[in-house]
């Protein structure tokens, strides 16, 4: 099929389905407190004035904020334009303002439809777009070649199943892609599935993963110690941050196995999504296991097994009194999800089989010996006794880690360097009002 005539059917069944994302919509914000109240947005209408001949960065949920933070606060001291920061989830925005505060003008991403990007083209006049990680919407990179804005995808990665299904649209995507200005990928695998699928070569940079340069807040590190023992008085703290479905039968069944013999051994599961709260607490019941919910605001006691983090951005916090760490998301095949967050606080980590959204650098930091990963749950188990017996092999384990990431940061910069020309070229005289 033609490549302009998939464009208009894509448009024309976006339309089609309008009514059902709506719907959907809806649905979705209703866990949430102002998702809904600010709908029109996604549609490309605005209440209030905002600034314009802005900086626009693109996050879509709580993981590429988290990621895109320290590029932003870099945008944003160095150049004179005020940042946007759009996401596509009230998770995404809560986090926004709790790193940015009222620094960056945030609204919703609008749907992909002509009409609705140009609205918010024309409300924003943005002086470059700027788009984290893996999102492609054909009609906001046309709008954008329309009105000469440059655009970018940054800590690009692609995974082999993506860029599969990718291929069956090359051409359609080699079209769309034309316009864009550049592509900062992870990795060299990264960036040869992104010209498999239609990014010309010259236009895509090496830049590395810019989670491995993510600043952990001296606040997070001071008085951590002090932290640990009001919240988990004389524990040890195994910390499994980011579970989905199915993965948490196995951190309990682990850590009955470990308890007889650890018996200060502490378990804390931070899933993904807090609404599974109940599902958690039951399988907790089910094993027997004594839980305590962060919502409770109590400091654990002797007896207390589980502690369950069923709130929103603590992740970080969790790491950060640590004593041994799992990346979760990679007992079941979800991809994995930050494991240098850990690292970077000086906690070891462990991660399981499914790291297809990273799955070079994990190799890398194996091939580094600064990483555990587990098959089984005897794997897991087996880790953690390592660990907690031999206190030599956690020290080697943080600091092949540590070590790793220092010789592989730098993707900041490496981005800034990307896109600067296309800012400096278009230099404003003083900020937006």
């Amino acid at each position: 099929m033609d490549s302009r005539v998939m464009y208009y059917f894509y448009v024309a069944l976006f339309y089609l389905l309008l009514p059902l994302l709506l719907v959907f919509r809806y649905f979705k914000g209703l866990k949430w407190q102002n998702f809904n109240a600010r709908y029109n947005e996604a549609l490309g209408f605005y209440k209030q004035k905002h600034a314009q001949q802005v900086i626009w960065l693109h996050a879509a949920s709580l993981g590429e904020v988290e990621a895109a933070h320290v590029l932003i606060e870099y945008l944003r001291k160095n150049y004179p334009y005020k940042v946007l920061v759009t996401t596509g989830t009230e998770p995404g925005y809560d986090r926004v303002r709790a790193l940015q505060g009222d620094q960056v003008e945030h609204v919703y991403l609008p749907y992909d439809m002509p009409r609705t990007v140009e609205r918010f083209i024309k409300h924003f006049q943005p002086k470059i777009a700027i788009i984290m990680e893996t999102e492609i919407w054909p009609v906001l990179f046309a709008k954008c070649k329309q009105h000469e804005v440059p655009l970018f995808i940054v800590n690009a990665r692609l995974t082999e199943k993506s860029s599969k299904g990718y291929l069956k649209l090359k051409s359609f995507l080699a079209k769309i892609f034309a316009g864009i200005s550049g592509v900062a990928v992870q990795t060299e695998v990264d960036a040869r599935r992104y010209q498999e699928i239609g990014v010309l070569a010259e236009k895509i940079t090496v830049s590395g993963n810019i989670k491995l340069d993510m600043p952990i807040a001296e606040a997070l590190r001071d008085n951590m110690a002090q932290v640990k023992q009001e919240l988990f008085p004389n524990r040890q703290v195994f910390v499994v941050g980011s579970t989905h479905a199915g993965e948490d039968e196995i951190f309990l069944q682990a850590y009955q196995r470990l308890k007889p013999k650890f018996t200060d051994l502490l378990l804390v599961l931070v899933p993904r999504q807090p609404k599974r709260t109940s599902e958690i607490k039951q399988l907790c019941a089910k094993n027997k296991l004594n839980v305590l919910a962060r919502t409770e605001h109590k400091p654990c006691d002797s007896v207390t097994d589980v502690y369950l983090v069923d709130t929103l951005g603590e992740l970080k916090l969790m790491y950060a009194l640590a004593d041994f760490s799992f990346v979760a998301g990679s007992m079941v095949p979800v991809g994995g999800h930050n494991i240098f967050e850990p690292i970077l606080l000086g906690v070891p980590v462990m991660f399981g089989p499914h790291m297809k959204n990273v799955e070079l650098l994990a190799k890398q930091l194996l091939d580094a010996q600064g990483a555990i990963q587990c098959i089984t749950e005897a794997d897991i188990v087996r880790a953690i006794t390592l660990m907690i017996e031999d206190p030599q092999e956690k020290c080697h384990l943080i600091s092949n880690a540590q070590d790793f990431v220092a010789k592989n940061n730098g993707a900041v910069d490496r981005t800034i360097a990307l896109i600067d020309p296309f800012l400096r070229a278009h230099k404003a005289t003083h900020l937006p009002d």
